[in-house]
């Protein structure tokens, strides 16, 4: 991608501390071991706790368009994808809808550049229109606990099927996003055997 080039070419700021080099200094760089817990009784693989940096780092990637970052958190979310489909079996990756407005604004999707970044074995994945939006939501990240759960209740449905499901996504808070997933994924026909995220906030 262009803007990874001129990233490596012309470095910026480190993405976390803000001191150079670009994208991200030694110290900086996230380290991951991948843990497991549970969403409404679906497995949770995550292979960091989101913390400040990072949420500075996500930040970076998805609103700046500092797509070197891929180098960095790529790894993380494969390793969950991995130890996943290693306790699971086979399964098909299906991502979140995205926020129309926040796609056009980045031109790729941030979940399924991490998934496929690099040369290692990645599951089939459903279409992207598999799960879609059926009305407006606003963007999650500016809304508390309570005002996620409300915008995003009923506000996705699937392409009817019949395929076991991975889940996947780059943060879990609440959770609010990937219960209305599984919602409309279950209401489709399709089974939802496991969810993997780059990061999840465990309060």
């Amino acid at each position: 991608m262009f803007e990874s080039f001129l990233d490596f070419v012309f470095p910026t700021d480190c993405a976390v501390c803000k001191i150079p080099p670009s994208p991200l200094c030694d110290s900086c760089a996230p380290a991951f071991g991948v843990a497991k817990s549970s969403l409404e009784g679906t497995p949770v693989w995550y292979a960091t706790e989101f913390t400040e940096p990072i949420s500075r780092i996500l930040t970076a990637y998805k609103d700046q368009n500092r797509t070197a970052l891929i180098t960095y958190l790529a790894p993380g979310l494969q390793q969950a994808v991995a130890d996943a489909v290693l306790v699971l079996g086979s399964c098909w990756i299906c991502v979140p809808p995205r926020n129309s407005i926040n796609f056009r604004k980045r031109g790729f999707d941030s979940v399924l550049s991490l998934i496929t970044a690099g040369d290692k074995f990645v599951p089939g994945h459903l279409p992207i229109n598999t799960l879609r939006f059926q009305r407006q939501v606003r963007d999650q990240r500016r809304l508390d606990k309570p005002g996620r759960a409300s915008n995003i209740l009923g506000s996705m449905r699937a392409i009817p099927g019949f395929k076991r499901v991975l889940l996947i996504d780059d943060v879990m808070t609440t959770g609010s996003t990937l219960k209305e997933c599984m919602r409309a994924l279950g209401a489709a026909g399709y089974e939802v055997a496991g969810i993997c995220v780059l990061a999840k906030r465990n309060l």
